[in-house]
């Protein structure tokens, strides 16, 4: 228990740092979002909902006004990201997750070329960057969470190896307790 205590708090710090950091905005968003699903695989979900929603606020004590502007897009991203991690979980988090995560930012992409809604957000032209990164690192983290979860129920059912060990430990005695019959 003390251990994924201190591997969230360390993961929820990662995520204000990331959030505080005088870094483009982007690379504040991915240091976050890659803390939460960090955070998800170390210890559940209660701390990925922690990073992904408690840190990105943090970086307004910065006074960066790119990120005031970004800071709904990133708080709506992470909020549906998680969702789709904890609801699909497996193998239907691995699509679910990464697609909400983008989903607020494709939409105010997507809307602010309309007239009505025609607002210069801080991504100017790479909008197309941000929406790929933020995939690949959603992708990304559910991979390693799918990948350290399987370890994890590995090891707790004795592992697939265990039982060749197992087999192959009963052979070595077997033949050691035929050739002692046969000598006497």
């Amino acid at each position: 228990m003390p251990q994924r205590l201190f591997a969230g708090l360390f993961f929820v710090l990662a995520a204000i740092v990331c959030a505080v950091a005088p870094l483009p905005a982007v690379f504040r968003s991915l240091g976050i979002v890659l803390s939460a699903y960090l955070g998800f695989s170390a210890a559940g979900m209660p701390v990925a909902y922690l990073c992904a929603l408690l840190a990105p606020p943090f970086g307004l004590i910065g006074g960066d006004p790119d990120w005031l502007v970004m800071l709904p897009i990133v708080l709506g991203g992470n909020l549906l990201a998680m969702l789709g991690l904890e609801f699909g979980w497996r193998y239907g988090a691995l699509v679910l997750s990464p697609v909400l995560l983008v989903a607020p930012a494709i939409v105010s992409w997507q809307l602010s070329k309309k007239p009505l809604f025609e607002v210069a957000l801080p991504w100017h032209v790479s909008e197309g960057a941000w929406v790929a990164l933020h995939l690949l690192v959603a992708a990304l983290g559910v991979l390693v969470s799918l990948f350290l979860d399987r370890r994890r129920e590995a090891r707790a059912s004795g592992g697939e190896d265990e039982p060749r060990r197992a087999g192959a430990h009963r052979e070595a005695r077997g033949d050691a307790g035929r050739t002692a019959a046969r000598t006497r």
